[in-house]
């Protein structure tokens, strides 16, 4: 049961795999130390702000972001109305997400559950990273009670298929595999939530195209964001070299090496 199970962690250990990405303890505490300091190795160490996603045209707030991670509770992921577009927005900007407080689900609160099962069905198909503290581990989270009706039967079965999946994305084959998030002219057609894109957004913005977190953008860097905005605008991807050249005097005024 959940409360027999005070601090463990857990991963698939597939073919030599010993990263762990799950940690099941009743200490909430421990959890969110356990989370952040996974979540600042990862961040190089870099501080976590407050960033926007836009969705269309409204603003999903994630408080905790950086380096293309972010720190989210499992009441902000799946206690609020969201749906697969704002997860496919989030996993379009961040390439590994720690979530903290996943609890044990019941059919009472099958809503919470079926919210879970798409976030997590989301970041699958980006190859997103996934580091949760929870109340069990995978197999055990959700509490199929005791009766014995069709629709508990499919919500258990859409579960168990959830945990398998979870399970997956433990091994060092998931893990080690690349990123693969929507493209920056999906996401900076998101943007346009104003005619001038708010602070938060840019943020989340940076953090897409600072491919390797270094809080710099260098020119393949620029030149992918530029790509972007070239399909989205004209529907090519092609950068000729003085648009690059262009923008690159222009941002920097001095042509300095990153931006």
């Amino acid at each position: 049961s959940g409360g027999s199970t005070s601090n463990q962690t857990c991963a698939s250990r597939g073919r030599g795999s010993s990263e762990t990405t799950w940690k099941v303890t009743s200490d909430v505490a421990a959890a969110e130390e356990w989370l952040s300091k996974r979540l600042k190795r990862l961040t190089k160490e870099e501080k976590m702000v407050t960033v926007e996603i836009a969705m269309g045209g409204r603003r999903i707030n994630v408080r905790k972001a950086g380096g293309g991670v972010a720190h989210l509770h499992f009441d902000e992921v799946c206690g609020t109305p969201l749906g697969a577009g704002d997860y496919t927005a989030i996993a379009s900007v961040f390439h590994t997400i720690g979530l903290s407080g996943v609890p044990r689900m019941t059919i009472e609160r099958v809503d919470l559950m079926r919210r879970f099962i798409t976030f997590i069905d989301v970041m699958y198909e980006h190859k997103v990273k996934v580091l949760a503290a929870a109340a069990e581990v995978p197999a055990k989270l959700f509490d199929r009670g005791s009766g014995r009706c069709k629709s508990q039967s499919d919500e258990a079965f859409a579960w168990d298929r959830a945990a398998s999946r979870l399970s997956e994305m433990s091994t060092v084959e998931y893990v080690e595999a690349p990123w693969r998030p929507k493209s920056g002219a999906w996401l900076l057609e998101q943007a346009k939530v104003t005619e001038v894109i708010p602070e938060g957004v840019l943020r989340a913005l940076w953090q897409r195209y600072d491919a390797d977190h270094n809080g710099v953008l260098d020119e393949s860097e620029l030149e992918e964001l530029l790509g972007d905005l070239n399909e989205m605008r004209r529907g090519h991807r092609n950068v000729p070299q003085e648009q690059l050249n262009g923008a690159w005097e222009m941002l920097t005024n001095r042509g300095q090496s990153g931006l």
